[in-house]
């Protein structure tokens, strides 16, 4: 019986074998290499455990009152800055914008713990949608700006 030619698709098996493609063979080649560097890629990188600040920006308190998004609808607004380290602190400013105009204007500045400050509300900031943010000024002179980032999306109210 004459022996029937094995075909897949548009190759057809020859009587030395399949026939091999040299540049499929190097891209799969190329491709195994590249999925192996980044599965191995992580193992090989050094773990560094310690945090790394750069400086001005290393935590050292948060805005806890007002929350983000909060109305405020009196002509006084507490705010309230929680230090992580209150020995090493000088001073704390705490400054706002409107989105309208969006210039950052200092609103007071507390130079003991606890850091809370009462701002009497300007009619300027009246029926605004405002940030808040912080500078923490340490005794050793440096000074950590947005530490705990900005409270966002507050909306003043007139009374």
């Amino acid at each position: 019986m004459p022996e029937v030619a094995e075909k897949r698709g548009p190759i057809e098996k020859g009587p030395t074998g399949w026939p091999i493609n040299p540049f499929g063979v190097v891209a799969l080649l190329v491709f195994a290499a590249i999925v192996i560097f980044l599965i191995a890629r992580p193992l090989f990188k050094q773990k560094n455990n310690t945090l790394s600040h750069l400086p001005g920006n290393e935590a050292g308190g948060n805005i806890i009152s007002p929350e983000a998004g909060d109305i405020i609808r009196n002509s006084t607004l507490s705010l309230q800055l929680s230090a992580d380290d209150p020995s090493s602190i000088d001073k704390v400013q705490f400054w706002a914008k409107t989105y309208a105009d969006g210039n950052w204007q200092m609103i007071g500045e507390v130079d003991s713990s606890p850091y809370m400050f009462e701002w009497q509300i300007p009619s300027t900031f009246h029926n605004k949608a405002i940030a808040l943010t912080s500078h923490i000024y340490k005794k050793d002179g440096s000074v950590i700006k947005d530490p705990g980032g900005w409270r966002e999306g507050l909306i003043i109210l007139s009374d």
